[in-house]
């Protein structure tokens, strides 16, 4: 019988504990919120900021960093393939709980180093990545090294340009003259994968007068140009560097100036010297052509009525009709003359009876 009061006393003690505890809830509860509140806040900054503790977080799509290209360029290689097709990797890190939602794949610099690379052939360089306190570590790629092939890098200096061919007349108005277009620079400086290079025999411009519209004066335009072989077939890659003192050309600037030309006939006074052989004498004198374009300044050109033949024909002791090619002198403030020289004919007539027999 003694055992029942002992535990009828725990009952009353267990049941005024609880109601302690909920006198207890119920009394100050906004309070106890807020301290709860801030229990977890307090509880999650110690977790963030232990940098022992780490999550792993998976990065897709994450493309190489290609470095040091250049320090390969001076060392004296080039890769010619395995660059541009390089895949886009998936990048696995140990991320500290701080950083998590923050950190992205640029802080492991996920690179392939090209001055690595020591010799011409195939080459196998590893994908490398970097670690750090602050970001954590990488822990696995989805590919881990890169196939490349390497070329000697060469230079080659004062490759030609070719000059531009003088226009067609048939390309412009009768009235425009075209001169020379000049082109800067003459000469270029070619660098590259050596079995490129050294088949480029020359740069052309790709120079179409016929698409400028044709205004007296001068013009100035940036053209695009090829390289060629020596059989004229085009070199073309994007490995293959022109500069011109050190300065990348995608284009080439040519001078163009157009002037104003006119048809002026040939002079054929004073065109013949000498006598035709007794019985004889001098019909009719025609040039062929008859006339010529002539091209200058507005001003100079105004001034030019006729073309000037060089020297005179000679007929001395003639019995018959002559053609002679004869000199045409170009004005001298003209730029441009149509013809060299042009076929003088000279009739060389009989004297009749009638004519013979006169005082």
């Amino acid at each position: 019988m003694s055992g029942y009061p002992e535990e009828e006393g725990w009952r009353k003690n267990l049941k005024a504990f609880g109601a302690r505890l909920r006198a207890s809830l119920k009394s100050n509860w906004g309070l106890k919120v807020v301290s709860l509140l801030v229990a977890i806040a307090v509880w999650g900054g110690l977790i963030s900021q232990d940098a022992t503790l780490t999550r792993e977080r998976v990065f897709k799509d994450v493309q190489i960093n290609i470095i040091n290209n250049d320090a390969l360029l001076r060392n004296g290689f080039i890769v010619t393939t395995g660059l541009s097709t390089l895949p886009a990797i998936t990048v696995h890190a140990d991320v500290p709980q701080r950083v998590y939602d923050s950190v992205t794949p640029a802080n492991y610099n996920i690179r392939l180093d090209l001055s690595r690379i020591t010799s011409p052939g195939e080459v196998i360089l590893p994908i490398q990545s970097t670690d750090t306190i602050s970001y954590g570590t990488v822990t696995r790629l989805s590919q881990t090294e890169v196939t490349v092939q390497v070329e000697d890098y060469i230079t080659r200096r004062r490759i030609p340009v070719q000059p531009i061919q003088p226009a067609p007349a048939e390309a412009l108005p009768d009235n425009i003259y075209a001169g020379n277009a000049g082109i800067d620079p003459s000469t270029v400086v070619i660098s590259g994968p050596r079995s490129l290079v050294e088949g480029i025999a020359r740069v052309v411009p790709a120079y179409d007068i016929t698409q400028l519209t044709p205004i007296i004066g001068t013009q100035y335009n940036a053209v695009p140009f090829v390289l060629t072989d020596g059989n004229g077939q085009e070199i073309s890659s994007p490995l293959i560097s022109v500069t011109s003192e050190n300065v990348l050309l995608d284009t080439l600037l040519v001078e163009q100036t157009f002037y104003p030309q006119k048809s002026v006939p040939v002079n054929l006074t004073g065109t013949v010297t000498g006598q035709a052989a007794p019985g004889y004498t001098i019909g009719r004198i025609t040039a062929s052509p008859k006339s010529v374009r002539v091209a200058g300044h507005a001003e100079a050109l105004g001034k030019i009525t006729m073309a000037d033949l060089a020297a005179p024909v000679d007929v001395s002791g003639m019995t018959e009709t002559i053609i002679r090619a004869a000199k045409v002198l170009r004005p001298a403030d003209a730029v441009f003359i149509s013809e060299n020289a042009v076929y003088v004919t000279v009739e060389i007539l009989p004297v009749s009876p009638v004519d013979h027999d006169m005082p």
